[in-house]
């Protein structure tokens, strides 16, 4: 072992978090896992695990820091703006997209099988879903379709204060479930 090594404390709390495993969440009609916390990560990063059943996903928003995600099963269209444009960037298993800071994006399963995603991002993100979210067990039912309009509107109110921004639905176009 490098002798500048012995100089760092050892640190316990390697863990494994299983398929199934981790804190889960609800927010409008969707389950989300946490995998990896930011407290978890020393503040680096946290990790969210997102099923998309077909028609679900999250609408154009943008915030100030990068977000990365990993198709882990199935097909998940991205939405972004490109010269004021909508453009949909197909994603399959084992695709990774990363969103810069401040881009708009949103992203769907438009296709007619399960999807699964993991999202990373910072822990302003995760600060957003552990207030906005229910907290939730693996066996409780999933949420109901459409989302309940109330929670939809506190979520997007507290949005702001994590410098997260919804962009309207367009015009003349059916938002993203």
């Amino acid at each position: 072992m490098h002798p500048l090594a012995l100089q760092i404390p050892p640190t316990e709390g390697v863990r494994k978090v299983g398929p199934g495993e981790g804190e889960h969440f609800d927010i409008a009609d969707s389950r989300f896992t946490w995998k990896a916390k930011a407290a978890d990560t020393g503040y680096a990063f946290a990790i969210y695990e997102l099923p998309l059943d077909p028609g679900k996903g999250v609408p154009l928003h943008a915030h100030p820091y990068a977000e990365v995600f990993y198709i882990l099963e199935g097909h998940v269209d991205f939405m972004r703006l490109t010269a004021g444009q909508q453009e949909w960037v197909s994603c399959g298993r084992g695709d990774t997209l990363i969103v810069p800071p401040n881009a708009f994006h949103g992203f769907a399963n438009r296709s007619a099988q399960p999807a699964r995603l993991l999202s990373t991002a910072n822990q302003l993100h995760q600060a957003f879903f552990d207030e906005a979210a229910r907290p939730a067990e693996a066996t409780d039912p999933l949420p109901a379709s459409p989302p309940d309009m109330a929670e939809l509107q506190r979520a997007l109110g507290l949005a702001p204060k994590y410098n997260m921004f919804f962009a309207p639905p367009p015009t003349g176009e059916s938002s993203v479930e």
